[in-house]
Parts: structure tokens; C-alpha cells; sequence
């Protein structure tokens, strides 16, 4: 792909109807790549590689391989993976040290060269005079490279068809095309058996992942139609925001409810707020909402009465459980607030902060005199929660919770 073709394949998804897929699509050899609404794409082409690098990081750390029948076969709602993490390791690998090779290790006698001694002393007849002994002819040791070795000619297969696939994403340049064409049980049987018996942890990681390459066979025509990406960005924007922000013993949190039934029990399945942040001894109750709010600025597109609902009983089990009062006070406040996307750089605030309120929403059956009765609307910029999203960040907590305090 040529460097003005970049921008030309890069768009933000609506998440409109059928155009929810956010990833990497390549249709008929069409390559495309769907950001998710309220990021904020790049103009420069090296900063644009980057956005690319960090939609697939993000996808690679909170997806997994789903797939789901229930909206038919033509509008699936899945998690489409191809072997994109050990294309880029190859790429990058190649880029770095070049095509693997074998090394061949042989000695020989002579004067010169690299000596072995354990070989030396067992071999050659050693001269002594007075109190020294030495050696004339040596066991020396070369190494040399095996040109044609089978495990080599796999390697520039991979390595092409990582280039084929993804590598304009890093040079307009192509390797040389490899000598070999696919034989997929000899390939596995020689990467497995490499993989078994060998130490090196960097070559082994390259095994592996040539060895995904191989057992990767995609649609019917793989080579012009693959995907990387999901159907449902939402449940990633549910765990970016639950590794930001939340604690990892948010189960503690779920309200319970339970049936008694002439002297039997049941207890129902748990109501689950999305994340709990805790942060001195308050507790903020977080609802990650990938709503079109952010975007479109419609008040149709904020959280409806359900949701509103279940986030004061939420609220309401956490202020009044008597559990909560022993661990974090008396005079803990708990609040509630909804997380929704937006673009920073499309705000018209001079600085462009990454966090922002809209407003609150409120029940119309409570006197509004608790924190948690006040849902914060809150908008956080998508390409910032995406650089961050690897871990617990203790400063944007904290803007966090004074701007629902607030």
C-alpha cells in the first residue's frame, strides 16, 4: 500500500446499524481500518502507523475469539481473529535480524583460529619443555551458516506473507519472494520439532509464531478476504475502563436478591455494576456506556431509565450494607456516574481535556439528597483511555473522581 493510500483506508465506524465492525477488514483485497467512534485519527502518516499499532494493541489485550449464531450468518456479532500479533513480531523480527539461519558448527586442525581445548588436549600430542607444555597444531572451531536449510526457506514463506498481509504498515518495500511453496504438515512438523528442542526463548517466540502463520487458514479465499477485529467494541470499552479505573474485587459490590418459597430458598443471580473505583474511602460506582452521546450531542443517545435505575440501587445497596460502613467509614460517600466516548480534539475547550461533564441524571421517586441518587455524565476521550488501558492509573482516578465530586 502506497504512504497516500494510508488515510484513504482509515475511518471512524458510526456504530450505525451494520457498521459496528471496528478492526481491520480485507475484502477482495480491499484493506480497510474502522477506529471506533470518538477517536481521533491522525493526519500525519507516521502518526497514523502509530494509531494503527495502538487499535491493534488494544483489540489484541481486550478481545477474544467469539463466535455467535444468534443474529444470522450474514450480520454476525463476533470477535474475528486472524494471526495479526505473529505477522507484526515477524515483520519486526525480520526488520531487525534478518532471515534464520542454521549455524553449522565443524572443527579442524590448525594453527589459527578459534580453539577448542577440551577437543585440543583430547587429540593432539602436547610438547613439553622444562615446566611448559604446549601445543603446535590446534582443534579449532567455524562456524558457518547453512544456506539451505529447510527451517530457513519456511522462514522467508512467513515472512512474505506477513509482508503480504500487514507489512505497509511499515515499509512500501516487499522481501524477496521465498523459495518454497505451502506444505502445511511438513511445516508444522519441522517448527513443532524446532520448538521442542530448542532453548533460545527469542527463537523459539519466532517458531511459534511462524508456526501460527501455518496453521492460520482464514476464509475460503484467505488471501483477499481476513479480518482482525469485533462486532461488539463495546465489551472492549467495558474493560479498558475496568482496568483504568476499577478494583479487581468488584464481585464484593454486586447487590444480591433472593426468592423464599414455603421454606425455600433461592437466590437469583447478581446485578453487576460495571466497575467499582475506590479511591480513599469513597466508593464511585461506574457504568461504561458506549454511546453515541459524545459524537452525535443528542440527548437521545444518553442512557435510558433502566439504566439510570439500576445504578441508584447500586448505590443504594453500597451506602446502606452495614459491610461497607466497617470497611471504609462512616462518613464514606458513594457516587455513581456514567462513562461515555468523545473525541478531545474535537472539543472547543482551549486545552482539550481528556475528561469531561455533561451533566447528571437523577430518578424522579428519591429526594435527591445522596451523592449516589446524582449520575454523573461524564465523556472520556477514546485515544487516551486506549494508551492507558494496560493498567490501574492513579492520576486519572483522580481527575476522574473530582470531576463526578465536583
Amino acid at each position: 500500500m502506497r504512504e497516500a493510500d494510508i488515510s484513504s483506508k482509515c475511518r471512524i465506524n458510526s456504530n450505525y446499524g451494520r457498521e459496528t465492525f471496528v478492526g481491520m477488514k480485507c475484502e477482495d483485497g480491499d484493506i480497510s481500518i474502522s477506529f471506533p467512534m470518538g477517536y481521533h485519527i491522525s493526519e500525519d502518516n507516521k502518526e497514523l502507523r502509530k494509531d494503527i499499532m495502538l487499535l491493534f494493541r488494544t483489540l489484541a489485550a481486550n478481545t477474544e475469539r467469539k463466535d455467535s449464531e444468534l443474529a444470522g450468518p450474514e450480520h454476525r456479532f463476533d470477535e474475528v481473529e486472524f494471526p495479526l500479533q505473529s505477522y507484526l513480531f515477524l515483520i519486526k523480527d525480520f526488520l531487525a535480524r534478518g532471515y534464520y539461519r542454521e549455524q553449522e558448527v565443524s572443527y579442524k586442525t590448525a594453527k589459527t583460529g578459534k580453539i577448542n581445548w577440551s577437543r585440543t588436549i583430547k587429540s593432539q600430542k602436547p610438547y613439553v619443555q622444562d615446566t611448559d607444555v604446549f601445543y603446535l597444531d590446534f582443534v579449532t572451531r567455524k562456524n558457518s551458516v547453512k544456506e539451505n536449510e529447510l527451517i530457513t526457506w519456511i522462514h522467508e514463506y512467513c515472512v512474505y506473507e506477513s509482508f503480504e498481509r500487514i507489512g505497509w504498515l511499515f515499509t512500501a518495500s516487499m522481501p524477496k519472494k521465498p523459495r518454497i511453496i505451502k506444505k502445511e504438515k511438513v511445516f508444522r512438523s519441522v517448527l513443532s520439532e524446532k520448538i521442542c528442542h530448542t532453548f533460545n526463548d527469542r527463537n523459539k517466540m519466532l517458531f511459534r509464531h511462524m508456526l501460527a502463520v501455518i496453521d492460520y487458514k482464514g476464509d475460503k479465499d484467505s488471501d483477499k478476504n481476513y479480518r482482525y477485529g469485533t462486532y461488539r467494541f463495546e465489551y472492549v470499552w467495558e474493560k479498558m475502563i475496568d482496568k483504568v479505573f476499577g478494583i479487581q474485587e468488584k464481585a464484593k459490590y454486586f447487590p444480591r436478591t433472593e426468592w423464599h418459597v414455603k421454606g425455600t430458598g433461592h437466590e437469583n443471580l447478581p446485578l453487576r455494576p460495571d466497575t467499582i473505583m475506590v479511591l480513599g474511602k469513597d466508593v464511585y460506582i461506574l457504568d461504561a456506556k458506549y454511546y453515541k452521546y459524545g459524537v452525535t450531542r443528542s440527548l437521545c443517545d444518553l442512557p435510558d431509565s433502566q439504566s439510570i435505575a439500576k445504578q441508584i440501587i447500586y448505590g443504594e445497596y453500597v451506602a446502606y450494607e452495614p459491610k461497607f460502613k466497617e470497611k471504609h467509614g462512616d462518613d464514606m460517600k458513594v457516587y455513581n456516574a456514567f462513562l461515555m466516548p468523545f473525541d478531545s480534539a474535537e472539543n472547543n475547550a482551549a486545552d482539550h481535556p481528556a475528561m469531561i461533564k455533561i451533566g447528571e441524571a437523577a430518578g424522579g421517586w428519591n429526594d435527591g439528597s445522596k451523592a449516589y441518587q446524582h449520575i454523573q455524565g461524564i465523556l472520556v476521550d477514546v485515544k487516551t483511555l486506549m494508551k492507558i488501558n494496560t493498567r490501574q492509573d492513579k492520576r486519572e482516578m483522580e481527575k476522574l473522581a473530582k470531576l463526578i465530586a465536583g
